[in-house]
């Protein structure tokens, strides 16, 4: 994301500064790093000097371009704004990358203590059980084959939410559905946002911002508010139909609208959002510890009552 998100900076800064778009993507291929990002920008400034138009070349590169970019871009060049349009990916892009890497830090202490507390979980039985105690080496192994689990359940857990019937049950979850939800409408909002501020039409804009959401559950509900979009209708008048948007977020989006500043409360709404969603994860990346090592304590604490029974009852033999 941060190649994506300086690959449009310097694309805006270029274009403003009046270089054209193929000298401007041959100096990014020589700048940009990441060897399949280099090749893929250098054959786009091919492509372009042949008169292939720089949306088109951005199709025909395939990932990391999103059907998103693409479509802004194409836009850009057809109103003459691709500078402005550029400027804004980029913004887009920093906050995309910011909230991805909030989600990865987040997850990544407690995923490490998990896999440390197994790793010492066959040590810690070695010393307390001898008598009944796996080796080490098999019980490391074992705790390992515990956490690859674990991590191919989050795994397909992340894979089966591209379906709508489990999409629903998921964000059905006390506090982690309220996040995805979260997550997922402040994509759907700031991408409103940035499209109406570029100057793309409220019904492209709303097709896109619908697809970038990477949720079906929501595309579902959200599909009322483009036939209301289509049909004529208020974007404030469509949001009420909604269930998924909480009152606040209507009531933004109906000051914003009403106020002629709908692309700028779009995008407070989608920062809002964001907000919202860093401050419940930082909660969840303090708890996780917590929970993973409570049946660690509980197993040791048993293992150790165990011992203590065993060493009373020889006592009272003894007597």
């Amino acid at each position: 994301m941060s190649n994506l998100r300086d690959f449009f900076l310097q694309l805006e800064t270029s274009l403003t500064s009046g270089v054209s778009v193929a000298r401007t993507l041959h100096l990014l291929s020589e700048n940009v790093s990441g060897f399949g990002m280099k090749n893929k920008v250098a054959n786009m400034a091919k492509q372009v000097e042949k008169g292939t138009a720089f949306s088109t070349a951005m199709e025909q590169a395939g990932k990391p371009f999103s059907s998103m970019q693409i479509s802004f871009a194409k836009f850009g060049e057809q109103t003459g704004t691709l500078p402005e349009v550029c400027g804004t990916l980029a913004e887009y892009a920093d906050k995309e990358m910011n909230l991805e890497r909030e989600i990865y830090s987040s997850l990544a202490y407690p995923l490490f203590l998990l896999f440390l507390a197994l790793m010492l979980l066959p040590v810690l039985e070695s010393i307390l059980t001898p008598d009944r105690a796996i080796s080490i080496p098999w019980g490391i192994a074992r705790s390992l084959g515990i956490f690859l689990v674990i991590l191919a359940a989050l795994y397909g857990t992340f894979k089966l939410f591209a379906t709508t019937a489990v999409a629903s049950i998921l964000v059905q979850i006390p506090f982690f559905g309220t996040i995805v939800k979260k997550l997922a409408l402040c994509r759907f909002t700031r991408t409103l946002g940035v499209g109406l501020q570029a100057g793309v039409s409220m019904g492209q804009c709303m097709e896109t911002a619908i697809s970038v959401t990477s949720n079906p559950w929501l595309e579902k509900e959200l599909s009322s508010l483009k036939t209301s979009i289509q049909r004529g209708g208020s974007l404030a008048d469509g949001f009420k139909s909604v269930s998924a948007l909480p009152s606040t977020i209507k009531e933004m989006i109906t000051v914003g609208e009403q106020s002629g500043k709908l692309p700028e409360m779009l995008k407070k709404t989608s920062d809002y959002l964001e907000d919202d969603a860093r401050h419940k994860i930082q909660l969840i990346s303090k708890l996780l510890p917590i929970l993973f090592f409570l049946p660690i304590a509980g197993f040791v604490g048993y293992i150790i009552i165990s011992m203590g029974s065993s060493i009373f009852s020889g006592m009272e033999s003894i007597k």
